[in-house]
């Protein structure tokens, strides 16, 4: 798109020197052509020197007229030269004609006979250069040349000074279109376009001549665009008319398909019947593709594409018949459309060109007048601005002085009345008899006629005139009461000869005063009579904009409410109304106490129930009366000029109402909560305790849903937004809403005063009773207590009256009591299923409570440090008091060492396995108590549980992170000490079962040697072995050990029970620790003390064996007995192939057991050997064997020195 700075700059030729742009489009390489275009240039500098020639016969100097030639706007000179030049000029700037100057106004000096001589010449000269002169780009490249203005500028120019007078014309013209037509900027627009063509043309056709000259219906080229355009279209409507029958046509031209038309034709015939057939098809495809929205033809010949077209064209074609011919014609059908198409494209290029030249400069005129437009209206708003505040002031000083005449009007009415009753007053003065005011007013009886005071007073339909007027004549009395000087006469204008001390007017006045408030206080007292007997009549509450039968007559209590708000803003009707809503609607209330009987939960509840129920609905239908009978009068209207600047007046009465209903010293439900809890409280035992919770959970919960309900009903007293003129909307909708806000805080101020003095000693109580319910569990479980320290009393909160939040004691079980007990009372007392299960129950319903009573909305963090502290009171219990004592009084009742006498070997498997010490009920008790710790954390705790209403869930809805924080620590405290203690227990187990092992191991089965074959072997050799120092040719029917088998029987029987207490990670790992322990016991006994022969390595072997299929029954880490079945291997091998086992076959030493086991390992196991070494005199000496392969394996005997038992053990690796 052509910027507006490129339309409107301005352009000067450059010298024939200074020209170094490139030939345009037309230009080819032709010498004549170059020669030609030469020349042109040479003529078109000829034109312009010739134009220098002519404008310089002026009196001006040649520089000036150099820039009129070359339309310079933006030259100031130039500027100033057009405005003297066109100054009374036409106002159609399109007429070509020299501008003629006229007289100027008389106040301005005429200008001389040269000047003006001079000024037109110039003007002359400009209006010609324009037709004359073509610029630089589009002697070079006319096509891609930028239209320059020319019309549009001259008619903003002109504009401009006709409508200013100013004698320079502006650099900027965008803003000089205001008030200019679109018509006549839409035709210099016009204009300018075609000034733009003969440029172009000029350019094209280098002759500068045609700019004057050229027409575009004289335009030969653009006729023949047009006639082709014509030609092309009528050829698409063709082909899309003939579409079918040319798709038809093209089909049946095969030579392939046989038909009447083609019979008799010869080959050559066929085909260039099918060429011609084909071109039509191709022109089809060419001129009439496929559009969305097209006709029916060009939908069929969106079916065609290049290659089927191809194919069909070779098709039939015989493999002897020559295809150069066919294709050759086809290329030269290809080649015209080609240059067809090309010729299209060429015209729609230009087409579209000067179309776009034409639209940007159209477009440039809108703009102007658009911008025009927008400065009219910036005008105008500007004016409306400067105007609309002497309006405005207008208008406050017609109100001020309607106000004053107002005014005046009201104070000529008082006066009259005044006058009129101090008659009356006077006359009572004078005769001595009081006007009865109570008959004629209230009560009526006296006819109209006989009537002494107005019937502004006595007739009812005039209470609201007769009610504002005596409050204007109330208001002149307090005015005045402290100086009674001023009589009837000032009050009417003042005398001036009426002092202060004039007695005769104070007397006057004091009369008058006591007469108007005798006739206020009837008037007052006769509209409230009407009031309470329209509202006892009663009636539905019904709203609408009709009256229905049986409904409450709303309407004429909204009178008499209106007219009473003159008197003292209605105190004493407020006061009435809500002594009739109390009495006639709360009769519960308000009745006498009853004598307390005994107490009832289901009652209380239902009695409860049925009292909030019947307030929230009174209140709600109450709140509806009210807004309907002591709302604004009138739409949008105001009452604080009635009320003195006070807030609207149902909202006061239903703030009242509230107020007497809740908050009544005596009856109302404060009182009545009050009276209950304290009928609760004489009871004075732990049950009373319950009851009174229960009862504060319904109070609230109550509490909670009657003020919800009346917020709601507070949010429907706001007027309708569609009833409320816009003018008033904003205003008196927003001070509605505030005004229901103050309400609605209102209330929750009394939800707070109703609630708040409860949940302290709720708080209290709930952790209390919950302490009480847990310790009374146990102890009816038979469960024994110590008693802790008492708290000591905070007396700081006490001297300041605050009632300080209970601790709840720790109380543990007697350790000495459970171990008394043994494990099966520990089972069936505090280990009962039903024993642990119970606090968790009090816990949740101490929970569930707490979150009725507090909820979790806006008070969240209460609840929140409410249910922190439940869950941190009930840790403690759970913790400190239940599971740390038994698993302390569990690990303390395992015994610590074994039996000083040795067992009798082999067990009897019929019979019941020993327990190693550790008693299976340890086990179960031990299950218990991880039971109950997951049952802990499942049922308070429950993170992640959805709708569980626990602890983590609730601390999550109240958003306090810092009691969450809190609570997570205590729990992690709970469970890193239980699980501390756990841990000790079970260790304390398996020392207890690895000292057993060992007396079964060792004392049992070298309680074996005293009788049978080895105690006489062990005599005959002067030596004892062990129990596997068993004599060549023993009979080794028995498969194992009797110790080895008994300890195998008890192990597995302790397993069940083991696996039973114990999770599948806690099972590994403690029975891999006791694997490693029965193997270090084995390994030191056999390393220290016992021989081994050829038969007793065959029942160790087997020994081991049912060991290691005893210790893998849990856990992985069993390496350490695949490495002992190796060593054993030691026992058994003659002592010639020893040297081969130790090192491994030549080549594979890493087969060896020095490489598996350790060199010092498999020796020190090899010294156990009974052949190792054999008794002499002078004691024990190495075998000659041991002696020999010590030698070859160049290494020495580490048993000849003291052996660290303890780098055998299972932990340690080779």
């Amino acid at each position: 798109m052509t910027s507006r700075a490129q339309l409107f700059k301005s352009f000067k030729p450059r010298g024939r020197h200074s020209s170094k742009h490139e030939s345009s489009d037309e230009e080819d390489d032709d010498p004549q052509r170059k020669q030609r275009s030469g020349s042109l240039r040479r003529a078109a500098n000829a034109v312009s020197n010739m134009t220098r020639k002519m404008g310089a016969s002026s009196d001006d100097d040649d520089d000036d007229n150099d820039d009129v030639i070359h339309q310079d706007y933006g030259d100031r000179r130039i500027v100033q030269e057009e405005k003297q030049a066109v100054d009374s000029a036409d106002d159609d700037p399109f007429r070509r004609r020299p501008p003629v100057t006229t007289s100027t106004n008389r106040s301005t000096r005429r200008p001389s006979r040269s000047a003006t001589t001079k000024t037109k010449a110039a003007a002359g000269d400009r209006e010609r250069h324009i037709y004359d002169y073509l610029p630089d780009q589009f002697l070079h490249q006319p096509k891609q040349a930028e239209p320059i203005l020319y019309f549009l500028p001259k008619l903003l120019a002109i504009h401009h000074r006709a409508r200013t007078g100013a004698g320079e014309t502006p650099q900027d013209m965008t803003g000089a279109a205001q008030g200019l037509p679109l018509l006549k900027l839409l035709q210099a627009a016009e204009e300018d376009v075609r000034l733009h063509r003969a440029r172009v043309q000029a350019g094209v056709s280098h002759d500068p001549r045609l700019v004057r000259t050229y027409k575009l219906t004289d335009d030969a080229h653009y006729r023949e665009r047009q006639e082709r355009l014509e030609q092309r279209l009528a050829l698409i409507r063709e082909l899309e008319e003939q579409a079918e029958t040319i798709l038809k046509n093209l089909d049946e031209s095969a030579p392939q398909s046989a038909s009447s038309n083609t019979q008799g034709m010869t080959m050559a015939e066929l085909t260039e019947k099918q060429l011609q057939h084909w071109q039509r098809a191709l022109e089809l495809y060419v001129y009439a593709p496929s559009q969305d929205g097209a006709s029916s033809a060009a939908r069929q010949a969106r079916r065609l594409d290049w290659q089927p077209l191809f194919e069909q064209l070779l098709a039939g074609v015989a493999d002897d018949q020559d295809m150069a011919d066919i294709l050759g014609q086809a290329s030269d059908m290809c080649e015209q459309l080609v240059l067809s198409t090309r010729r299209m494209v060429q015209d729609a290029a230009e087409t579209v060109r000067e179309y776009e030249t034409a639209h940007v400069i159209r477009l440039e005129a809108h703009q102007l007048f658009a911008r025009g437009c927008l400065q009219q209206v910036r005008d105008i708003e500007d004016q409306f601005r400067s105007s609309g505040r002497a309006a405005l002031q207008i208008g406050h000083q017609l109100e001020h002085a309607e106000l004053k005449r107002s005014q005046c009007e009201a104070a000529s009415v008082l006066i009259r009345r005044w006058w009129i009753l101090e008659a009356l007053a006077e006359q009572e003065a004078a005769t001595g008899t009081l006007i009865d005011v109570e008959q004629e007013i209230v009560m009526g009886s006296v006819p109209a006629r006989a009537c002494k005071l107005d019937q502004l007073f006595t007739q009812p339909e005039n209470s609201l005139h007769a009610a504002r007027a005596l409050k204007s004549l109330r208001a002149v009395v307090r005015s005045k009461g402290s100086s009674v000087a001023a009589g009837g006469s000032a009050v009417a204008g003042g005398t001036s000869g009426v002092t202060n001390t004039d007695k005769s007017s104070s007397r006057r006045f004091a009369l008058t005063a006591s007469l108007i408030t005798r006739i206020s206080d009837a008037l007052e007292k006769r509209l409230l009579d009407a009031f309470t007997r329209v509202y006892k009549a009663g009636g539905t509450y019904d709203f609408s904009a009709k009256q229905k039968p049986g409904s409450i007559d709303w309407r004429e209590l909204r009178s008499l409410a209106q007219a009473l708000l003159f008197f003292d803003s209605a105190r004493s009707l407020h006061k009435r109304f809500i002594d009739m809503v109390v009495s006639s609607r709360f009769p519960e209330l308000f009745r006498e106490k009853e004598n307390a009987a005994e107490f009832n939960m289901d009652a209380t509840r239902s009695k409860l129930s049925a009292l909030f129920h019947k307030v929230s609905d009174v209140c709600t239908a109450e709140f509806e009366l009210i807004a309907h009978v002591f709302g604004s009068d009138e739409v949008g209207g105001s009452r604080t000029d009635l009320l003195e600047g006070s807030e609207e007046m149902h909202l006061v009465v239903a703030r009242a109402l509230l107020q007497r209903v809740v908050s009544d010293p005596s009856n109302g439900l404060q009182a009545r909560i009050n009276d209950l809890l304290s009928s609760i409280d004489r009871e004075g035992d732990f049950e009373a305790g319950a009851k009174k919770l229960d009862t504060f959970v319904v109070i609230h919960e109550k509490a909670a849903g009657l003020f919800s309900l009346l917020r709601d009903a507070a949010d429907k007293m706001l007027p309708d937004e569609d009833d409320v003129p816009d003018g008033l909307q904003s205003e008196h909708i927003l001070a509605a809403r505030h005004a229901v806000e103050s309400l609605k805080g209102f209330l929750t101020s009394q939800e707070l005063a109703l609630s708040n003095t409860h949940r302290q000693g709720y708080i209290n109580l709930e952790l209390r009773l919950l302490h009480h319910h847990c310790c009374n569990g146990l102890d009816q479980a038979g469960c024994t207590l110590v008693k802790g320290p008492p708290p000591r009393p905070n007396t700081s909160l006490a001297e300041k009256g605050i009632l300080e939040e209970y601790r709840a004691p720790v109380m543990p079980l007697y350790k000495d009591t459970l171990a008394r007990s043994g494990f099966t009372g520990i089972l069936s007392g505090p280990l009962k299923q039903s024993v642990l299960r119970q606090p968790l129950i009090c816990a949740t319903d101490s929970l569930s409570r707490a979150r009725l009573m507090f909820g979790t909305g806006k008070r969240g963090d209460t609840t929140a440090r409410v249910v922190m502290c439940i869950y941190t009171q009930i840790c403690s219990f759970y913790g400190e008091g239940l599971l740390y004592p038994i698993m302390e009084t569990l690990r303390e009742m395992l015994p610590s060492s074994a039996p000083t006498q040795p067992p009798q070997l082999p067990f009897d498997e019929e019979m019941e396995a020993p327990d190693l010490g550790v008693q299976p009920a340890f086990w179960v008790a031990l299950e218990r108590v991880h039971s109950a710790a997951k049952a802990f954390d499942r049922e308070l705790w429950a993170e992640n549980r959805v709708d569980g209403h626990r602890v983590w869930e609730t601390l999550r809805e109240c958003h306090d992170s810092a009691s969450l924080a809190i609570a997570r620590d205590e729990r992690l405290h709970f469970y890193t000490e239980l699980e501390r203690r756990g841990e000790a227990a079970i260790l304390q187990a398996l020392d207890t079962i690895s000292a057993h092992i060992q007396w079964v191991l060792v004392a049992g089965g070298e309680a074996m040697l005293a009788t049978g074959g080895t105690r006489i072997f062990n005599q005959l050799t002067g030596q004892s072995g062990g129990p596997y120092a068993i004599p060549s040719g023993s009979s080794l029917e028995t498969p194992n050990s009797p110790a080895v088998k008994s300890l195998t029987y008890c192990l597995r029987v302790q397993f069940v029970h083991v696996q039973a207490a114990l999770t599948p990670q806690s099972l590994a790992s403690f029975w891999t620790a006791l694997s490693m322990r029965l193997y270090d016991i084995l390994v030191a006994r056999l390393l220290q003390h016992y021989t081994v022969t050829t038969v007793g390595a065959v029942i160790l072997s087997r020994d081991v064996e049912a060991l290691r299929s005893v210790a893998m029954l849990a856990g992985t880490d069993h390496e350490h007995w695949d490495m002992l079945r190796e060593l054993l291997t030691l026992f058994m091998t003659p002592p010639d192939a020893i040297k081969a086992m130790l090192i491994g076959p030549e080549g594979e030493t890493s087969k060896g057991l020095f490489a598996k086991a350790g060199r010092d390992k498999c020796l020190v196991f090899l010294s156990r050997r009974n052949d190792y070494r054999y008794k002499t005199a002078a004691g024990l000496k190495k075998s000659g064997w041991v002696s020999e392969l010590l030698s070859e394996l160049n290494t020495t005997d580490p048993t000849d020195h003291h052996v660290n038992i303890g780098l055998f053990a299972a932990g340690r690796r080779a």
